[in-house]
This record gives structure tokens, C-alpha cells and sequence, in this order.
């Protein structure tokens, strides 16, 4: 949490992320009657950061590598006035690229920055300069151009953003476009404000991303340059219903949201804002204080389908604040006409994001977490059952496929692991022994007159195999594959996702690792690599085997149980 109560002694100023979170973290942020009440971060999440934090200190030390002249570098420990300082005075000097600046303290506009990089625009004095970010995360996906739309993202080496080249067949993604944007527009203000930006004509910034960069042809990490200027983002529009807008419009929309928030809060007034259940809550330290509120929030026990903020303001709007009421909710074309008015979305998604949530909260009122929607419809089954699931590491290979064979009563347990680092062919040759291991259960199945289906939970198994083996990999198995994700999602209401995790635990299964998950399977297999005791790799690798095991156990845990779940008119009548 930031200290932003001494700084409201100053002056108040808001830094890069408020623009992009909570607004009522922005205001007990500033009450100065509020003590916070941090909650710890989770393993996960601080894995995360520190990916992130290696990622940004190794790029920077191999950009500056070769030419160190080009570059002025702030030490990561400096103090944000030593930061300041060495930043102006790279800024006079005319440096090419400034790493870890810091932009002085806008006292009027009520900012405060640090961008990742200042990148010099020109060759004109007194220099100026575009912002710039390092994310570890993947910012790029791929899209093929077509006769009506042409897909394609101006890129550079993070080690010369200038260095410019069109790259054919990409586009941001959606969901992380829009906040990398608006905290680089953050900085572009600051730099206006000390008359360093360019100007109007070169609204743009750059960002460094942890996209898989080979995959796109490029050997060094790049970064993407993107327009600020440019409509770009679909918003409520109460005149208008929807309405496109840039990069800059969206932030002096938000900012100027928050600092009046700020302004209100450092005063002492009653709030401007009230909480409202997101995914950000979960990991912000003034969780406990919104604790209160959410018993009433008809989200609060949703973990997929949750309405979005505007959903929620729409349902506020139209008298509906709890759960019982979202559950009692009728759908009527009328309703929903209103609804749509207020969420500014005339899709027919719009229609089916809301009667997904009211089915969830109907369940969540019933007392149940999982419900069939209409009739009992199970799964298929099968004489022979493979319950499959892969692991891949942090280079994005396949090093394990896991599959549990069930005949009857009987079931076990196969494995096809690569421990050692992966290469193209030796990914290929691992897929190989799978698929050559399945031809032998379907030719022993069919020999015995026995019916035979691969389950997998989720479209990654499939996906996999086919970018390994080629397109027909999956159907020259000679084996059908069932999704039992799919499966779920059409048949089910579940208030917590129709992931294999909440499903498998909502049906009484428990993994037997304390704290399962995908990414510490890919922790633990790095730990493994990485190790000289010969002891602790055998521990780690067990440990590997046995969450890749529970996971096809619990596929086959979901099909087992999923007879006993109630239907959704069976829990309204009770």
C-alpha cells in the first residue's frame, strides 16, 4: 500500500496504478481516519512479482550491455528525489534511453511517476522524450488478417526502440492493452508537464513485453509501440449507448475520477464510492474493510461470470443489491431491455451473461455450489477410460503426460516424463510414446470388444498434442477425446467456475499436495533442474508426478459424482 496519507501533507498526487484500480482503494488509500489492514500475498502472486522483478533486472542488464553510453541507468534502491535529479540531468545531457527514471512531482496535476524507460524522440534540443514499460507478461496475440480487417502491431528490440518494423498478424490483447496504455499515458502527462514529450503528433509509447518473441520470428525480446491517441476502447455511453475511445481519453476520464475520490477522502467526507466484489479484491490490503459490504453483494461468492462494473452499476440501478434479489429476478424482454439501457451492451452476450449470474445466484441462495441447469445429463463413459493431463515448464514445452487407465475397478497410473530441458524433437519424441502407449490400449480395447475415450478437462490436451504431432494427431489416435470442461460448461451451473479445480473440490475431491497448482508444478520442476541434491530432485519430481496423478484422478473423480447433483427446478421447488 502506498503512503499516500504523508504525502496529502505535501501535496496530494496520485501515482501510475490508480487510474487502472479500485477507486475505493484510492479512498481509504486517502481517509486519513482509515488504518490498513494488509493481507499477506499469496505464493503464487509473489512468485509473480518476483518473475517480474528478474525479468525487468536481466533485461536491463543485457540492453546496456553492449553500449552503455547509449543508456543512463537509475540504481533500482535510489531515492525517488536522487531518482529525479539524475533523470533531469540525463534528460539535459540528451541521453538516448533513461532506465528506472523518475519524472519530478507534479504538484498541480497531482502526479508522481516512474517509468521503466524514457526513450529520446529525435535528435531536436531540448530533448524530448516517450515513455516506456517492461512487463513480464504476454502482451501480443495472433490474428490473421482478412479481405475486412488487417491485423498488424509496429514493434522494436527493447534494446533499440527506435529501431522500428511492422509485425503481420498480431494485435495486442484485449485484456491487457487497455491498463499498459493508460499507465503509459500517466507518464506522457508528467512529461508534458516539464515540456520533455514531443507533443500532439507523437502520442505513443512503448511497451516491453514477455511474449514468447521467437514464436514471431525475433531473436531478442521486443516491445510493442502503441498509439494513445487512437480510438481503441468500446465505453458506456449514456447518450450514445457505447462509445470508442483512445488511450488519453480513457485515463483523463479515470484519473480525474479518482483524484476527485482522493481530494474528497483526504478531507474526511463520506466516500464517493462503494465497494463493489472484483478479482482485484483479493489481493488488496484494505480487503477486510469492504468484508461487510460483500455479505450483501450478489457477486460476492461468484469466481467466473461475475458482472463487470458497469453489470453491477446496471443491477444497482434497477433496485438490485443482494443476492436473494438477483436470484428472484425474472428475464423478461422488458428487464432486459432496461438492463441492456443502462449497460450500454445490445449484444445478445449481454443476455446471456445476466441469466448466467442469475442462475448462480439461485444455486448460491439454494445453498449449493453446483447444480444441473435442466435435466441429469452425465458424461460418457466407457469400458476403458484414460483420464489424460499435461504439465508443461517455463519454456512452454510438454515435459509430462500423465494418464490413468480404468478398466472396471481397476486403475493405474502412466507416466511420460522428460525431466532434462526440452527441444522440438524431444517434445515430439515424448508425444510420440504417449500416443504410441494409446494405440496400444485402443488395439488391446477393440480386441476384447471393449468401448474406449480419452477424457481430458479443458481444450489444452488436445491442443497440445496437435501442435506436437500436426492437425490430425488427435484423430489418428483412433480414440475419442472427451472434454469434460465442455461437458460441464453446458450442462452446469456452478458459482465457481467450471475449471477442474473447483468442480473436483465442489464434488468432494482434495488433491493431496497442500498447495496444488499448475505454476508450482512448473516451480517445482525448476527447483529440480536447478538442484545438485540428489535427494531433494527425487522429492521434487515426486511431487510433480503425484499433482499431474490427482489431476487425472480428479477427472475422473468429476464423471464419478456428478449423478448426485441436484437440478436447478429441483432446488426451486424445495
Amino acid at each position: 500500500m502506498t503512503d499516500n496519507k504523508a504525502a496529502t501533507k505535501r501535496s496530494l498526487v496520485l501515482g501510475a496504478y490508480p487510474a487502472i484500480q479500485c477507486p475505493v482503494r484510492t479512498h481509504y488509500d486517502f481517509d486519513p481516519s482509515m488504518v490498513g489492514a494488509p493481507i499477506p500475498i499469496s505464493p503464487e502472486l509473489q512468485d509473480i512479482l518476483d518473475a517480474g522483478n528478474a525479468f525487468e533486472a536481466e533485461l536491463f542488464d543485457r540492453i546496456t550491455a553492449d553500449a552503455p553510453e547509449r543508456f543512463h541507468v537509475v540504481e533500482p534502491d535510489t531515492y525517488y528525489r536522487d531518482a529525479v535529479d539524475q533523470t533531469l540531468d540525463a534528460m539535459e545531457r540528451g541521453v538516448e534511453i533513461i532506465v528506472r527514471g523518475a519524472l519530478p512531482e507534479d504538484s498541480e496535476g497531482h502526479r508522481s511517476g516512474r517509468p521503466d524507460l524514457l526513450i529520446r524522440h529525435g535528435n531536436s534540443w531540448p530533448a524530448t522524450y516517450l515513455p516506456g514499460d517492461v512487463k513480464l507478461h504476454k502482451f501480443l496475440s495472433a490474428m490473421k488478417s482478412n479481405s475486412r480487417n488487417t491485423y498488424a502491431v509496429t514493434v522494436a528490440p527493447a534494446s533499440n526502440p527506435q529501431q522500428r518494423s511492422s509485425l503481420a498478424d498480431a494485435r495486442p490483447r484485449p485484456a491487457r492493452l487497455e491498463p499498459d496504455a493508460l499507465q503509459l499515458v500517466h507518464y506522457t502527462r508528467m512529461l508534458e508537464t516539464i515540456g520533455r514529450h514531443p507533443g500532439p503528433d507523437h502520442y505513443e509509447a512503448f511497451l516491453v513485453s514477455g511474449d514468447d518473441w521467437a514464436m514471431w520470428g525475433l531473436e531478442e525480446v521486443h516491445g510493442t509501440w502503441i498509439a494513445l491517441d487512437q480510438p481503441a476502447f468500446t465505453t458506456y455511453s449514456r447518450s450514445e449507448g457505447t462509445k470508442t475511445r483512445s488511450a488519453l481519453e480513457r485515463y483523463d476520464h479515470e484519473f480525474g475520477f479518482r483524484l476527485a475520490v482522493a481530494q474528497n477522502a483526504a478531507t474526511g467526507n463520506d466516500s464517493l464510492v462503494v465497494p463493489i466484489y472484483t478479482s482485484e479484491c483479493d489481493n488488496c490490503p484494505w480487503y477486510a474493510v469492504c468484508g461487510p459490504v460483500f455479505d450483501a453483494d450478489p457477486t460476492t461468492s461468484f469466481t467466473s461470470w461475475r458482472p463487470t462494473l458497469r453489470e453491477w452499476l446496471a443491477l444497482r440501478t434497477l433496485g438490485v443489491h443482494t443476492v436473494d434479489q438477483l436470484a428472484a429476478l425474472e428475464l423478461t424482454p422488458e428487464w432486459l431491455e432496461s438492463y441492456q439501457a443502462e449497460t450500454g451492451d445490445r449484444t445478445k452476450n449481454a443476455g446471456k451473461r445476466i441469466a448466467l449470474t442469475i442462475e448462480k445466484a439461485r444455486i448460491a441462495v439454494a445453498g449449493h455450489a453446483l447444480a444441473f441447469r435442466t435435466d441429469v445429463v452425465l458424461p460418457p463413459s466407457a469400458d476403458v477410460e484414460i483420464d489424460l493431463d499435461m504439465e508443461n515448464d517455463t519454456d512452454n514445452r510438454v515435459f509430462l503426460w500423465g494418464a490413468r487407465l480404468r478398466r472396471g475397478d481397476e486403475s493405474s497410473f502412466h507416466i511420460f516424463v522428460e525431466w532434462d530441458h526440452l527441444s522440438d524433437e524431444s517434445e515430439l519424441a515424448l508425444a510420440n510414446q504417449l500416443t504410441d502407449w494409446l494405440a496400444q490400449q485402443r488395439d488391446s480395447a477393440l480386441a476384447n470388444g471393449e468401448t474406449i475415450r480419452v477424457f481430458h478437462h479443458g481444450p489444452v490436451e488436445r491442443q497440445r498434442l496437435t501442435n506436437i504431432q500436426g492437425k490430425s494427431a488427435v484423430q489418428d489416435t483412433g480414440i475419442e477425446f472427451v472434454d469434460t470442461c465442455a461437458w460441464a460448461e453446458k450442462h452446469l451451473i456452478s458459482a465457481a467456475g467450471h475449471g477442474l479445480k473447483p468442480l473436483a473440490v465442489a464434488l468432494g475431491f482434495a488433491w493431496r499436495d497442500d498447495d496444488p497448482g499448475g505454476r508450482n508444478c512448473q516451480l517445482w520442476l525448476d527447483e529440480s533442474r536447478a538442484t545438485t541434491d540428489p535427494q531433494l530432485r527425487q522429492i521434487l519430481r515426486d511431487r510433480v508426478l503425484a499433482y499431474n496423478e490427482d489431476d487425472t484422478a480428479a477427472t475422473a473423480w468429476i464423471r464419478d459424482h456428478a449423478s448426485g447433483l441436484p437440478t436447478l427446478a429441483s432446488l426451486e421447488t424445495e
